[in-house]
């Protein structure tokens, strides 16, 4: 199970789960908010939120791409305000569900071809759902879901100008892709997302895969697989970047 949902309806519940976690401590979160009115407000934005994804999801209010991408950066912000009121009240119980809820609404807005502007909420709950996978199955279907998200992401952020920061969201989503590929034992799709991150994170390839060839030490991985690695990590290995 790759604990995502892709309807706005469960995308909502999930939010709103949280919201109400936030909510049930109203004065400790007006003060870290330093507003009287307290996390309501955000509640509310987060209410009005859903209410017109699932218009959209309904085909009861149309938005271009353009206002489709405006609409999916307002979202992402509101979540991010949330994860961030998460993290300040310590409300870790909540902490997977924000993972899961993030992923999830760039999924939706990826498939109804937003461009996706804000990666950084994403980028973070993909790895922690990467982290918590085992089944190759499992790791397969969401390496080819954050191919999605990834395909959707602004071009601002596939140029990756400023490597200055390697938690960059950009880096961190892609090399997650590349885990998550390489722990499905799936040679063609590793190959696939080896291709595309040669051309996405040059400069991370010759790492990457000494880290690949490292595991294959420890674990016991299909002849396959050990090929791929080695193939890549030679065609990677001193070579400079571009």
């Amino acid at each position: 199970m790759n604990n995502l949902v892709f309807e706005i309806d469960d995308i909502s519940q999930l939010a709103l789960k949280v919201m109400n976690a936030i909510l049930a401590r109203d004065e400790e979160a007006a003060r870290i908010m330093q507003d009287d009115s307290g996390p309501r407000a955000l509640a509310s934005a987060l209410s009005e939120l859903f209410q017109v994804a699932a218009a959209v999801e309904a085909d009861q209010c149309h938005l271009d791409s353009d206002e489709l991408t405006e609409f999916g950066a307002y979202g992402l912000d509101i979540l991010d305000r949330l994860d961030f009121m998460v993290r300040k009240l310590e409300i870790m119980d909540h902490m997977d569900d924000m993972s899961r809820v993030f992923p999830s609404l760039a999924v939706w807005l990826a498939r109804r071809h937003a461009v996706i502007k804000n990666l950084k909420g994403t980028a973070d709950g993909f790895g922690k759902l990467v982290n918590g996978l085992s089944e190759p199955n499992d790791l397969a279907e969401m390496c080819q879901i954050m191919e999605e998200v990834i395909e959707a992401s602004a071009e601002e952020l596939q140029i990756d100008d400023d490597r200055s920061n390697e938690w960059r969201p950009w880096r961190v989503i892609n090399l997650n892709s590349g885990i998550a590929a390489t722990r499905s034992l799936d040679p063609a799709l590793m190959e696939r997302t080896f291709e595309k991150l040669g051309r996405r994170l040059p400069y991370d390839m010759p790492g990457f895969f000494a880290d690949g060839k490292r595991q294959m030490v420890v674990q016991n991985v299909p002849e396959a697989v050990s090929t791929v690695i080695n193939r890549y990590a030679e065609k990677w290995s001193g070579r400079p970047p571009h």
